[in-house]
């Protein structure tokens, strides 16, 4: 009797093949460090040829890079489909993405600096805007609520580098010259001040008007208290 389920697709299974090869990565990357994680391990790990991983991931790059880019995309896409659906605002969408986001990343500060580095994007390269963002752009753009002078995509690559780049200032000084770190909950603190830090002035600058919204507070833990300029004499 024939089965009533569908045969699985070609693009099905290679998504299959490149989930799996993802995971055995991130587990040996946790493991051992990404740069003593050799990629032909990787390829023992998925049960797969060197080739047929190099089709998938041709560097370490681009597995770190699938990594951490991917987690972050994943994190907006939940977040801005959510804000869309019960029409939030796009920047409580954004801060609740960026509160996710620092969670996710403050157990292994250095590990994710070093995978944001072999991806090449904590060095400065440009990033490409996540289709999802652009469509919460473009949503609230449609609202009214954005200005429409500028495409929807140009100001989801602006916003997704204000993300990323914080994200990756608070690891950097999270995990220091020596890649030591604090608590994870100090960390996570950290983290999404760092993050929206940066959000915050970006989303400032897609407002219609010249309106302001107050500046974040400064960092959460108390050995980084503002200094004040002493008073004139």
């Amino acid at each position: 009797m024939p089965s009533d389920s569908p045969a699985p697709t070609r693009a099905g299974k290679k998504e299959r093949t490149r989930d799996r090869i993802l995971a055995n990565a991130i587990a040996l990357f946790r493991d051992r460090g990404i740069r003593r994680t050799p990629l032909a391990e990787v390829a023992i790990a998925s049960e797969i040829s060197p080739a047929t991983l190099f089709n998938y991931f041709p560097t370490k790059g681009r597995l770190a890079e699938a990594w951490v880019r991917g987690e972050a995309e994943a994190i907006l896409a939940r977040s801005i489909t959510d804000s869309i659906d019960r029409d939030r605002s796009l920047r409580s969408a954004i801060r609740a993405a960026c509160r996710e986001l620092a969670t996710a990343s403050a157990r292994e500060p250095a590990l994710r600096l070093e995978a944001w580095r072999e991806s090449g994007r904590a060095g400065g390269l440009p990033v490409g805007a996540g289709g999802i963002l652009a469509a919460g752009i473009g949503e609230e753009q449609r609202r009214d609520r954005v200005r429409a002078d500028v495409s929807e995509n140009d100001l989801a690559e602006i916003l997704m580098d204000a993300i990323e780049g914080g994200l990756i200032a608070g690891l950097r000084t999270r995990t220091g010259s020596r890649g030591e770190a604090g608590s994870a909950s100090s960390n996570e603190a950290d983290l999404s001040w760092a993050i929206r830090s940066r959000v915050d002035l970006v989303l400032d600058g897609f407002r219609k008007r010249n309106e302001r919204v107050s500046a974040p507070a400064g960092r959460p833990s108390a050995d980084r208290t503002a200094r004040r300029p002493a008073p004139n004499t």
